[in-house]
């Protein structure tokens, strides 16, 4: 008996380890996870800010100004809007970018009242600052450091009419806070996971020390530590608003009312540990790559499917074209009905896209900017649109809410385009295009 009962203990002993490992291991995995979907979180919000700004400005105008420009209209039109984000939304600073080329880049204008940048004077370049230079939106994974201080930034090009980069809005945020956001989070993970691993700790010296008829107790224990772990995951879910239900807790009691072995019951019970652990990172993943108020994917998902895209395009390996789409007069919506009815707008497109692109890549990739990633020829997309146009118009018909989009096309050349972007550019030079046929039509609602 004496032996039976000993090496029952190491096994005991031996889960416990295991699952101290388990919850190590997972504790990492967690923190990772979660750093990574603030990250995304914090990055979207810089981006839609700075978005919003660069499509608010006029990029012909833009483009043309000097240093000697100041008391034109353009000028002090474009230093109003800066000046209305700067006052009004939660950032350190806000400005525009001129590019000299060869990767030079300079103030054009900046809104600061106290120590303002000046027209062009230099801007420490950033791997992002550039990636904007070439039409995409970018935000630094890295903080720089100039006169002003540290700073994690946001750049959003605006195009001329032409499609062409005129410029770029760059939006400053403090490094300090940025890093503070990111840190809060780990810091509250890991005190739960310091607790839970000191609690395990105690356990396994329990198990070594106490003899069988103490194993009950023991095995009681292993209960806490799982609500431990139950209310890690249910801190995490609440980080990043996702919602799991206490389906561990109400197996744990089955399994203590139907197990006549403890020893099996352990078993049962690190299993439903790792299950449920595997769920909640499987709510973190894909709270980084679904944007949550359309459910289709989001800009973090975007920049990881042109990845493989590229790699696909150096091994010459890969057909596809990008369709893009953009919501008509959205400022006006927001400005007339309300931010509530513009999301409701952009949320009507979203439905209709997955309507008309069912089972397609489809992305948000900003504020009202959808991009579609499909294998068709010109003729399917053709179809496609017609399709999205006679979707929305019935929508339109039974909606109060009217929506116009703009959209363009390009397929991949393998001969042409070197890269994802030089497709993208074609893409997004043909919904521009579409957008000035439809402003043409629509003076009033120009620039919205």
């Amino acid at each position: 008996m004496k032996n039976k009962i000993t090496r029952k203990t190491k096994y005991l002993i031996s889960l416990s380890l295991f699952l101290l490992a388990v919850i190590f291991t997972l504790g990492i995995v967690l923190t990772m996870k979660a750093s990574n979907a603030m990250k995304s979180l914090i990055h979207d919000r810089m981006l839609d800010i700075s978005n919003t700004a660069a499509a608010m400005l006029d990029g012909d105008a833009l483009e043309s100004l000097t240093a000697d420009d100041a008391d034109t209209p353009e000028y002090q039109s474009a230093l109003k809007t800066l000046t209305y984000f700067q006052d009004n939304i939660d950032l350190q600073y806000i400005y525009c970018i001129k590019d000299m080329g060869n990767k030079n880049f300079v103030f054009s204008i900046d809104p600061t009242v106290d120590d303002p940048g000046e027209f062009g004077e230099p801007i420490i370049y950033t791997d992002s600052l550039y990636q904007a230079s070439l039409g995409t939106p970018s935000v630094d994974d890295k903080p720089y450091e100039d006169r002003w201080g540290r700073f994690y930034s946001s750049y959003s090009p605006v195009f001329d009419s032409k499609g062409n980069v005129a410029g770029i809005v760059a939006v400053d945020f403090s490094a300090d806070w940025y890093d503070k956001q990111i840190s809060d989070i780990i810091m509250s993970i890991a005190i739960i996971c310091i607790m839970t691993l000191t609690l395990g700790v105690f356990i396994v010296l329990m198990i070594a020390s106490k003899s069988r008829k103490e194993y009950l107790s023991l095995y009681k224990e292993l209960n806490d530590l799982s609500n431990g772990i139950e209310a890690l995951s249910n801190e995490l879910s609440q980080e990043l608003g996702a919602t799991v239900g206490n389906e561990l807790l109400h197996k744990s009691h089955d399994i203590e009312s139907r197990s006549f072995d403890e020893m099996n019951a352990l078993g049962d019970k690190i299993h439903d540990l790792q299950e449920y652990m595997r769920k909640q990172v499987t709510i973190i993943r894909s709270k980084a790559y679904v944007d949550e108020s359309t459910g289709l994917e989001n800009r973090t998902s975007y920049l990881s499917y042109i990845e493989s895209i590229d790699d696909c395009i150096q091994r010459n390996e890969i057909e596809f074209a990008i369709a893009m789409f953009d919501i008509n007069g959205l400022k006006e919506i927001n400005d007339t009905l309300g931010h509530d009815v513009g999301d409701k707008a952009i949320s009507k497109i979203a439905e209709i896209l997955k309507q008309t692109f069912e089972n397609e890549k489809i992305f948000r990739i900003g504020g009202d900017e959808f991009v579609v990633i499909i294998k068709a020829d010109s003729n399917d997309i053709e179809k496609h649109f017609n399709l999205f146009d006679g979707i929305l118009a019935k929508a339109n018909e039974k909606d109060d809410l009217v929506v116009d989009v703009s959209k363009g096309f390009a397929i991949y050349d393998n001969e042409y385009d070197r890269s994802y972007l030089r497709t993208f550019v074609r893409a997004d030079y043909a919904m521009y295009a579409d957008k000035k046929a439809y402003y043409e039509t629509h003076r009033d609602r120009r620039h919205n």
